[in-house]
């Protein structure tokens, strides 16, 4: 019997950049992590309490005012590719494959909110911003859980703040993660050392995996290092602030790039095209630094025939569960054919697609 998915339609529909207005400053997550005053933290809470607090969760997450047409989704009621799909969909930075009876997932109709439910906290909001309207997503997510307390009260400490599973998190318990796409950076090979001379105590880099080590697809996150004894207001800042350095520089070195003979990243570029139209079997991190390499390309006038959105769509698309979900192949296990089926999904995204001033 084929295997069926438990996820609405409308989050195989959209994929979460596909309205970015800005090509390298993708999007920003915003993350508040939250437990309830009268139970115990999940890593401590028993079977009873765990169905009890993963009940009253739901109950005002349904009703929530600012939510659209909020849907809970418990899960033991999702395959393991379901949930690898919320994982990617939602950029998370840890997976949840494990998530047991008692646990579950909030998603509502913008795709753009999500909430994991006993898992690490009672609650973790998340909400993400790729439409650059940084302020007004950090309002709503705000007018979320303040609905929520005002029924729900958190777990708080006059003296340390909201409390969490995790002490570090504690305090202000906000995390904040900016996406950028930096690929004339990173290509340049100047990442490393701007990194150092922008370096600020309480901020963190990394790449989607974790690492600076390995950074796929070309995207730098940036993140808040500490929680406690900062405002919200001052990481909110310092985020943005930070950013908005890294941006200015891409967007130097990008116009750099326009102009000067650049053997070296032009060769990538056209490689990266190669290996998306001819490849028998792609890997989905050579994929998404080919991607990476079409969308700077393209940003450049060195690419034509595909636009920044439909890009953004594939770099989401390519990925193992999203892939399986469009291609309707959720019973596909073994990755060789996997490899095979993204090579033949991208071939006929990439077969317009061609090259320009490379005199």
């Amino acid at each position: 019997m084929a295997e069926k998915s438990n996820l609405p339609p409308y989050l195989l529909q959209h994929t979460l950049w596909e309205n970015e207005i800005n090509p390298i400053w993708l999007s920003t997550t915003f993350t508040l992590h939250r437990n309830l005053a009268k139970f115990n933290f999940p890593p401590k809470i028993n079977a009873a309490q765990m169905t009890q607090t993963c009940s009253l969760i739901q109950e005002q997450l349904s009703k929530n005012p600012s939510l659209q047409n909020p849907l809970f989704l418990k899960a033991e009621m999702l395959s393991p590719l379901d949930k690898e799909f919320l994982f990617e969909h939602f950029l998370c930075p840890e997976g949840f494959q494990n998530t047991l009876d008692g646990q579950g997932f909030a998603i509502d109709q913008s795709g753009q909110f999500f909430a994991e439910v006993n898992i690490q906290n009672h609650l973790q909001l998340h909400l993400i911003d790729g439409k650059g309207s940084w302020e007004k997503a950090w309002n709503h997510l705000n007018q979320i859980e303040m609905a929520i307390a005002s029924a729900a009260p958190f777990s708080f400490s006059q003296k340390f703040g909201y409390l969490t599973s995790d002490p570090s998190l504690c305090g202000t318990a906000l995390s904040v993660q900016a996406f950028l796409h930096l690929p004339a950076l990173i290509r340049t090979h100047q990442l490393q050392e701007t990194l150092i001379k922008q370096a600020e105590e309480g901020i963190a880099f990394s790449g989607m995996q974790g690492t600076l080590d390995d950074i796929v697809g070309d995207i730098l996150v940036v993140q808040n290092r500490f929680t406690l004894g900062e405002s919200e207001e001052g990481i909110l800042h310092s985020i943005h602030s930070m950013a908005m350095k890294l941006m200015a520089l891409e967007k130097t070195l990008r116009s750099h790039l326009k102009t000067s003979s650049s053997g070296e990243i032009k060769d990538q570029v056209s490689r990266a095209l190669g290996l998306l139209l001819h490849s028998y079997q792609l890997q989905a991190k050579e994929t998404l630094d080919a991607l990476s390499l079409m969308k700077l390309g393209a940003s450049i006038g060195w690419v034509v025939g595909i636009t920044d959105e439909t890009l953004n769509h594939l770099f989401f698309q390519c990925r193992k569960a999203h892939l399986l979900h469009l291609l309707g192949n959720l019973e596909l296990t073994d990755l060789q054919d996997i490899a095979h089926k993204r090579a033949e999904f991208l071939h006929q995204h990439m077969k317009s697609v061609s090259l320009v001033n490379f005199e």
